[in-house]
C-alpha cells in the first residue's frame, strides 16, 4: 500500500520538521538574521553533539544511584542527562560565541543558541518518534508541542546569558564578576530547568496509580513538567526581548538587510518541506507517484538556486547604491 510506504518518509518529516519552523521564526524576528551558513553549522554542530552525549551517558550509567526509586529518578536525570546534555550544547554555543566573526551583536546568542537546541532536539525527536512504532503520531504531536520548544528555549537561554556575558554594558551587565556568573548562569540554568523537567516525566511510573495518592502524585508531576516546560519557553521568550531592545545600533559589515535574509530564509523553509515530500514520494510508490516526487525535488532545487540568485542580485544593489551614495 502507498500510505504503508510513505509513512517511514512522514516519521522523519514529522520529527524534524517543528525544529526548521521554530529555527525559522527565531532567525525571523532578529532586525538582522544571520548568515545561513553559520546558522546551518550550529544546526549541524546541535546534531552532532547528540554523539558524544550519547556516549557520555553510557559512560555514566556506571555510576551506582540510590534504591530508592524516587532519588535514583532525580540522580539519574541530573547526572545522566541534564548535565552531559546541556554542557555539551553550551560548549558549543560558546565556542561559536567566542570564535565566530559573524558573532557580533547580543541577539547572536540568541539565534545560534537556539539552532543549537533545535539541531539537537531534531536528532532527539527523531529517536523518540521512530521509536514509537504504531503510536509515532501521538508522540510526534506531543513533543512538537513541547519537547522541541523546551530544547529550543534551554539554547535561546544560554546563547542570552553568553551574549550578556560577551557584550556586557550593551545589556545591562556590569560588576568585576560580570562574566565568570553570567557564564555560570548560562551552564547552570539549563541544566536545572532540563533536571526538573524530565525528572517529572520519568517519576510519573514510579507512582501507584492504584491509590488516590498515586493518582495525585501523577497529576503534579504532570503539573510540573507543564509548568517547567512552557516556564522556560516564556522565560526564553523574555530574555530573548530584553535582549532585542537594549542592542545597540549594529556596526556597518557586509552582510545582508533583513529584508533580503527573511526571504531567503522563507524560500529555504519552503524547500526543505518539498525535498522531505519529494524524496518520500520518490523512494515509494509506483512509477506515476516517484514522477511526481522527483518533480517536487527538482522543484526545491530550484528554489535553492532561486535564493542564491536573489542572494547575489540583493548584494550587487547594495554594492552599487553604496557606490553612488559616496561618489
Amino acid at each position: 500500500m502507498l500510505l504503508t510506504e510513505l509513512v517511514p518518509g512522514a516519521v522523519v518529516a514529522s520529527a524534524i520538521a517543528p525544529a526548521l519552523l521554530l529555527l525559522w521564526l527565531v532567525v525571523a524576528a532578529d532586525s538582522r538574521p544571520e548568515p545561513l551558513r553559520v546558522v546551518a553549522t550550529a544546526v549541524i554542530l546541535g546534531a552532532l553533539s547528540t554523539i558524544p552525549t550519547a556516549l557520555l551517558e553510557l559512560w555514566l550509567l556506571k555510576i551506582p544511584l540510590s534504591h530508592n526509586p524516587w532519588l535514583a529518578v532525580d540522580a539519574s536525570t541530573l547526572l545522566f542527562i541534564g548535565i552531559p546534555e546541556e554542557t555539551v550544547k553550551i560548549s558549543i554555543i560558546a565556542a561559536i560565541a567566542l570564535r565566530a566573526r559573524d558573532f557580533d551583536e547580543p541577539m547572536d546568542g540568541v539565534v545560534y543558541g537556539a539552532a543549537v537546541g533545535l539541531g539537537f532536539a531534531a536528532v532527539e525527536n527523531l529517536g523518540y518518534v521512530t521509536s514509537a512504532g504504531a503510536y509515532w503520531e501521538i508522540r510526534a504531536i506531543t513533543r512538537g508541542i513541547l519537547s522541541v520548544p523546551f530544547h529550543g528555549a534551554l539554547g535561546v537561554i544560554a546563547g542570552a546569558y553568553i551574549a550578556r556575558a560577551r557584550f556586557g554594558g550593551a545589556l545591562g551587565a556590569h560588576g568585576r564578576w560580570r562574566r565568570p556568573r553570567l557564564f555560570l548562569l548560562a551552564w547552570l540554568i539549563p541544566v536545572v530547568l532540563h533536571s526538573l523537567f524530565d525528572a517529572s516525566q520519568f517519576s510519573i511510573p514510579n507512582a501507584d496509580t492504584n491509590t488516590s495518592k498515586g493518582d495525585i502524585e501523577v497529576l503534579l508531576l504532570l503539573l510540573m513538567g507543564l509548568v517547567v516546560g512552557f516556564g522556560s519557553i516564556v522565560f526564553a521568550a523574555l530574555l530573548a526581548r530584553r535582549i532585542a531592545r537594549r542592542q545597540r545600533a549594529w556596526l556597518q559589515t557586509k552582510r545582508l538587510p533583513p529584508a533580503g535574509w527573511r526571504g531567503v530564509w522563507a524560500q529555504c523553509l519552503i524547500g526543505v518541506g518539498l525535498s522531505f515530500v519529494g524524496l518520500t514520494l520518490g523512494i515509494a510508490g509506483n512509477s506515476g507517484v516517484k514522477i511526481a516526487g522527483w518533480v517536487l525535488t527538482a522543484i526545491a532545487v530550484g528554489i535553492a538556486w532561486k535564493s542564491a540568485r536573489d542572494l547575489r542580485g540583493t548584494a550587487i544593489r547594495r554594492h552599487v547604491s553604496a557606490a553612488v551614495a559616496s561618489s
